[in-house]
């Protein structure tokens, strides 16, 4: 019978929690596509596993050798994204490179970024994932890279329809509260006041290419200082200025995009 990674990461599960909600989740199928139930007696027939009191099971020696180096994929496993980080591509990449760990899924990650070409939405999914994998494995500045970079690129975007672009609340060219609740959190785990943030993405933004196509440099980092103290009546002036400026460039000028500030 061959153990395949998701069935390892399948039979440690068995042993560390709650078997029956480990067998009645949904992911085993949804994912993975086996019929978790089945394989529990597999395993058990097998004697990868044996019961460990009335609602529990333990490793036998055979299950134990069988885990050898699970931990790469229980990070593949709890960071899967399809087609990006899972055992597929994951091993393939290994075979390339010899990485392993975080490594290897940042490196996914990164390889995926290349092949997304014009597609913003999808660019976005993908740092989002970045950043919970950088956050997660308490990785924090990288973790704050990268939400510097998610903030541009949900910033340095076309406006909406222009009926209603002025206006913050209909927007929805904005901070996310996942990236706030991040920034927050980031900024008490490194030591970091709100305005070293804002000197730190000032940085940033004057090394990173801008499309600038609504909101300035100055402006995104307006954008981010607002959003962190709830000023929203602020916000929405900022985003009518940016939008009549954006109108007047539009109507009177080839190019749409805004003069860069700051």
């Amino acid at each position: 019978m061959r153990i395949t990674p998701e069935i390892k990461v399948y039979l440690y599960l068995l042993t560390q929690a709650d078997a029956q909600q480990v067998v009645t989740d949904r992911i085993w199928q949804e994912r993975y596509h086996f019929d978790a139930p089945k394989w529990l007696v597999r395993l058990k027939r097998r004697r990868y596993l044996q019961a460990l009191g009335t609602t529990g099971y333990a490793l036998t020696p055979k299950g134990q050798a069988a885990l050898k180096n699970i931990e790469e994929w229980l990070w593949i496993h709890e960071y899967y994204l399809p087609g990006v980080i899972d055992f597929a591509v994951a091993k393939k990449r290994q075979a390339h490179t010899a990485l392993s760990g975080y490594s290897l899924l940042v490196s996914l990650i990164e390889a995926a970024k290349q092949r997304v070409g014009d597609d913003q939405d999808y660019l976005a999914i993908l740092l989002r994932h970045q950043l919970k994998l950088e956050f997660g494995t308490q990785h924090d500045q990288a973790a704050l890279a990268t939400l510097m970079q998610l903030i541009d690129s949900e910033l340095d975007t076309m406006p909406p329809d222009l009926t209603v672009s002025g206006s913050y609340q209909h927007s929805w060219a904005k901070v996310t509260a996942f990236e706030k609740e991040r920034l927050t959190r980031l900024l008490g785990r490194l030591g970091l006041t709100v305005a070293d943030f804002e000197m730190m993405f000032a940085d940033w933004l004057q090394n990173h290419p801008s499309r600038g196509r609504f909101f300035t440099n100055f402006e995104k980092m307006t954008i981010v200082m607002y959003e962190l103290g709830h000023a929203h009546d602020r916000l929405d002036t900022l985003y009518q200025t940016a939008a009549a400026r954006y109108r007047r460039h539009h109507q009177s000028g080839p190019s749409p995009s805004a003069p860069e500030a700051g």
